[in-house]
């Protein structure tokens, strides 16, 4: 098996310890693209929300069936034609540099998604953490702006330069990979913090609503740490070894998990409303016959307005949890 020679005529890693991670980051991202597809169907046949809302979720999948396409063209790219040699392994393939393009618009979305969230419920947000909670929202949109510029900067050089970037990095190319995965981790905090900030505001002492908060804070805490973890690994990998190709492994899941991520957020609806019941709580934004029955302080024309649709439809974007005190979207 061939290996890399360095300069003072050592042998350097083989073609199975260079590539072997990639495989098994390979085969972990087949069962994510298997897990993404299950939320997307489960979405699209449980919930009528807004056409917005719909088509941003539609787009989510068709990028990661797109993206996990173009990751199995190079898989066999390096592995069958030209596996065991390291000549190929010089060169990045033009469908993993589209496919990198696709991971940073997968992942801008998910964060603006997060963004358009924080907007609906701005009021209280800005009630529970006063000017800094409006600060965090504008952050996260630069933060996400600056990775998502990061992103396009380094799918331009891996076009340019496709020999300068799984070797031997082209330095232009380090410097905006890390800017697109340093501001994506720190998009990902400060939208975390801020979606804590207003849920903890929607506290109202009820023992049923403090739950729900509860459940979706853990939520919103746990999507947060995985993708931010993700993010950070990847960072740590790529500026760590420039012999082995474990940062790529990473990098190939890491857009599976803000798609399902993403979904597992619109999914958690209807769990989170079973666990709701009472004459005090409504779950506004999803409109259906139960939820009509559970609000006594709304008529039934009152509930069809706010949601814009027939009350035996599902149509929600948002989580509105509603109290004789506190509205919060979510």
């Amino acid at each position: 098996m061939s290996s890399i020679i360095s300069s003072d005529g050592a042998l350097g890693p083989t073609y199975v310890e260079i590539f072997g991670p990639v495989f098994w980051g390979f085969c972990a991202t087949l069962v994510l693209c298997g897990v993404s597809t299950l939320q997307g169907y489960l979405y699209f046949t449980r919930y009528n929300d807004r056409t917005g809302i719909q088509v941003v979720a539609g787009i989510m999948l068709f990028l990661d069936f797109l993206s996990m396409g173009l990751i199995c063209q190079s898989m066999y790219y390096y592995m069958l034609p030209h596996y065991g040699s390291l000549g190929p392994l010089s060169a990045v393939t033009r469908e993993l540099s589209v496919e990198c393009l696709i991971s940073a618009i997968i992942t801008f979305i998910s964060q603006m998604y997060f963004v358009y969230q924080l907007r609906i419920g701005e009021s209280m947000l800005l009630k529970s953490g006063g000017r800094a909670a409006w600060v965090m929202i504008h952050m996260t949109i630069i933060l996400g702006a600056a990775s998502l510029a990061g992103g396009v900067g380094c799918v331009a050089i891996m076009f340019t330069h496709p020999h300068s970037i799984l070797m031997n990095r082209n330095r232009a190319f380090i410097i905006l990979a890390g800017i697109n995965k340093a501001f994506g981790a720190a998009a990902d905090i400060v939208a975390t913090i801020a979606m804590c900030l207003f849920l903890t505001g929607a506290e109202t002492g009820i023992k049923r609503t403090s739950s729900l908060l509860r459940s979706l804070i853990h939520l919103v805490i746990n999507r947060g740490l995985l993708v931010t973890f993700a993010q950070i690994l990847m960072l740590v990998l790529f500026f760590a070894s420039t012999t082995h190709l474990y940062w790529l492994a990473v990098h190939i899941n890491t857009t599976k998990l803000y798609v399902n991520t993403f979904f597992a957020m619109l999914n958690a609806r209807t769990s989170y409303l079973d666990t709701v019941s009472g004459p005090h709580i409504s779950m506004g934004g999803l409109s259906s016959a139960r939820s009509a029955t559970v609000v006594h302080t709304a008529s039934v024309d009152e509930v069809k307005k706010f949601s814009g649709m027939n009350h035996n439809s599902y149509t929600m974007d948002a989580i509105k949890v509603t109290t004789t005190s506190t509205v919060a979207d979510i």
